[in-house]
């Protein structure tokens, strides 16, 4: 069965010296791998066609016993070109990608993740150069996902005046309900509250950007976030360190 679709590259690598790999987010079919074969040859009418970060249109054969597809025909949709010229926006954009890459199943069919991907892509050629957009786009990602973090009233008690946060937990918890359950927190004080509070609400990251937050307010955030990724969706610290330059 011959499956045509929009799909944009997770990862690629060589299969043999001739041929590779690619793991696709697509539209229709969710996650899937292919084999791509010739289009490591100088003349290979794959070449340019399936480069990370670029949305490209697909054509494979649809294997029923097997995960791994044999590709047919790929031609490019469309290019984003920020991504081969600011480094900063790339690394962004890689970061991104190892996220869907890493919580998506394969073969489950998942449209909205498939346009929450595009859409991601899309905002970080623009800001993803900018510290404040991946804990944005991290916030913004994990409410699609319907794993905001609890951010109104401590998520042991419910009391009205938490001051740490627990990744484990998945949000906020006061000091005591910390100290009677031993859990492992972060300390979040009212200003870095507030800002994750406002930047979980906001569909857009331009607001996000123009925040002004001292180096002290970045690496509380961060810390934060890098915790609640790790608990929530199992990513890995270096990769985000990656991401962040540092």
């Amino acid at each position: 069965m011959i499956v045509r679709t929009t799909a944009i590259p997770l990862a690629s690598y060589p299969y043999s010296s001739t041929s590779r790999i690619v793991h696709w987010l697509t539209r229709t079919h969710g996650k899937i791998s292919t084999l791509l074969k010739g289009a490591q040859r100088p003349k290979s009418p794959f070449l340019g066609e399936y480069d990370l970060f670029n949305t490209s249109e697909l054509l494979y054969f649809e294997k029923r016993t097997n995960t791994l597809h044999t590709g047919k025909e790929c031609a490019l949709l469309h290019r984003r070109p920020a991504f081969n010229t600011d480094w900063r926006a790339m690394q962004t954009a890689s970061y991104l990608t190892a996220l869907f890459n890493k919580t998506i199943p394969e073969e489950a069919p998942c449209p909205e993740q498939f346009e929450l991907y595009e859409e991601l892509l899309d905002l970080a050629e623009k800001y993803g150069h900018r510290v404040q957009f991946i804990l944005w786009a991290e916030l913004f990602f994990s409410t699609r996902q319907g794993h905001a973090p609890h951010l109104t009233t401590c998520v042991q008690c419910g009391g009205a005046e938490p001051s740490r946060f627990c990744a484990s937990n998945g949000g906020i918890v006061c000091t005591s309900c910390a100290k009677e359950h031993k859990f492992q927190t972060l300390e979040c004080p009212p200003d870095i509250l507030a800002v994750l509070r406002a930047w979980r609400n906001t569909e857009h990251p331009a607001s996000a950007i123009k925040t002004q937050l001292t180096n002290k307010q970045l690496t509380a955030l961060h810390s934060i976030m890098s915790a609640f990724m790790l608990y929530q969706f199992n990513m890995p610290t270096h990769l985000r360190a990656k991401a962040l330059f540092v």
